[in-house]
């Protein structure tokens, strides 16, 4: 075997093992559709390279070549728009107001992706206690109840009081999360001009802010997390399509 069918052949081994595990360990979703095909198009490739470079070299593949490096590219430049946009808006340290996006649940308990969000609020309560959590996530089809409730279970667990804990549980999706987080804030005579921080994956921070932008909320500033690189890749390409829906304005 060429050293180039083994790369390939390696990669889509680790794509595979990585879509297996994403099938057992998180629901189903646009991004794990993604890596399996992405596994498939590696293996074909791994298999079929020379097959697909002699197509390549000539009209009208090499025009399919082309718009093929075109789209990664894309792609390239829309991870560096996440990776860049966790670092924007940095928290000052004054906020008050904490809103913790909501990310899927395993059962009744927190996925590892919303662990890792409520770890970064839970760090940033401590330092600065007393302040307001908003807790944002309604129940999914495949969960057993709302994802705010469990965040709350999983922060008041570690000592956070209920007191300081405001539940939203009826949003499914990011603009959700703040229109009717903003809700709740105005029922405690707060307004889209009070200074917010918001926590999700570093991933989301870009189109997280858009979101919050959208709704009317004028002072954002983000607290990333990191992600596991088991979810990461698929992440990564939803998150893609989803910026590339916000930007063709269709959500």
């Amino acid at each position: 075997m060429k050293l180039k069918e083994m790369i390939f052949f390696a990669l889509a081994l680790l794509c595979l093992a990585d879509s297996i595990i994403l099938t057992f360990r998180s629901s189903v979703t646009l991004g794990l559709f993604m890596m399996y095909g992405l596994t498939g198009v590696l293996f074909a490739y791994a298999f079929f390279h020379s097959k697909i470079d002699a197509f390549c070299s000539h009209l009208p593949g090499s025009a399919l070549r082309i718009l093929f490096f075109c789209g990664v590219a894309f792609f390239l430049f829309l991870v560096g728009v996440m990776t860049v946009s966790s670092f924007y808006r940095a928290p000052t340290g004054e906020e008050q107001v904490v809103i913790v996006l909501g990310a899927g649940l395993r059962g009744e308990r927190v996925s590892d992706t919303l662990r890792r969000r409520l770890d970064r609020a839970l760090e940033y309560y401590q330092e600065h206690p007393g302040c307001l959590l908003i807790l944002s996530g309604g129940q999914g089809p495949d969960e057993a109840l709302p994802e705010a409730e469990a965040m709350s279970r999983y922060l008041q667990e570690r000592g956070v009081p209920s007191e300081d804990l405001l539940l939203e549980d009826r949003s499914t999706s990011t603009q959700e999360n703040f229109a009717f987080s903003l809700d709740l804030m105005r029922q405690r005579e707060l307004d889209e001009d009070t200074p917010i921080l918001f926590v999700t994956n570093r991933y989301h921070c870009y189109r997280a802010a858009q979101y919050a932008q959208k709704v009317g909320f004028t002072e954002v500033r983000v607290l990333p997390c990191s992600t596991s690189l088991i979810y990461l890749p698929s992440a990564v390409m939803r998150e893609a399509v989803a910026i590339c829906a916000l930007w063709a304005g269709l959500n």
